[in-house]
């Protein structure tokens, strides 16, 4: 009876043993795991909720020169076929805000609608040709990214608005020779560019101008109207004029 006892209480003892161990051995593991929910109250305060991207840069505009050459086409101009050629200058302060003087000259004609006018009626519609413009611009970067093209090389590119005052010259169409003006102008243009070296970016501009212009309405000499035999010119007021052209061009920065 004696060794019944002394045996049971053997086996007793040795199972509440490795329980024991077992308890010991889930706790160790638990101990393991990562509390995420202590790291935040620790490390990630209400105060630390509004923070900025960090992105490294390889091609950096801050405190440099660059210099562009740009051509392109008019875009919504009804009566105007042709070319549009350009040159700008510019310096970036830091990232994110520039400053840049604009020169474009226009070569234009009349296209083919108006040829057909001409070929029917014999007179030519009341038109203003645009010829140049100059402007002074200040310039927001507000992206810039990195892109991968077919995973073999990865691009570097950004887009920014600017926003413009200048100067531009337009003509206005007469029968006996076009006369030339100026009037002021307002710029607001949309580009992106490029990077593929240091000092070298592709840039596109979709650019959009404003500007008040004086409207004439005339006739050729002999013309009737309304049993009026008439020639000459009337003044038809002024009469604001949106532009669009999109430029594409090769910049370097200095």
């Amino acid at each position: 009876m004696l060794k019944k006892t002394v045996l049971m209480f053997i086996l007793t003892a040795s199972q509440a043993f490795a329980q024991q161990a077992a308890d010991s051995k889930a706790d160790q593991r638990g101990s393991d795991k990562l509390d995420i929910k202590k790291l935040e109250q620790k490390y990630w305060a209400a105060k630390d909720d509004d923070f900025s991207v960090v992105q490294n840069r390889r091609y950096v505009k801050a405190e440099r020169f660059y210099l562009t050459g740009a051509a392109g086409i008019p875009f919504n101009d009804p009566y105007s076929t042709g070319t549009i050629a350009g040159a700008s200058l510019g310096y970036f302060f830091n990232e994110r805000w520039g400053l840049e003087g604009t020169y474009n000259s226009a070569s234009l004609k009349d296209n083919d609608a108006v040829k057909q006018f001409v070929d029917t009626y014999g007179v030519i519609p009341d038109h203003n040709v645009f010829k140049s413009s100059y402007f002074l611009s200040g310039i927001w970067v507000p992206f810039y990214a990195k892109m991968s093209v077919v995973d073999k090389a990865i691009i570097y590119f950004d887009m920014g608005i600017s926003f413009g005052v200048g100067s531009l010259n337009y003509e206005i169409t007469q029968f006996e020779g076009n006369v030339s003006k100026d009037t002021m102008a307002y710029k607001l243009g949309v580009f992106q560019q490029i990077f593929f070296s240091e000092h070298f970016a592709i840039r596109a501009d979709l650019v959009n101008t404003w500007s008040t212009q004086e409207k004439m309405k005339y006739y050729a000499p002999g013309t009737n109207v309304g049993g009026t035999v008439v020639g000459g010119q009337r003044d038809l007021g002024s009469e604001t004029i949106n532009d669009t052209s999109l430029m594409i061009g090769i910049t370097y920065w200095h």
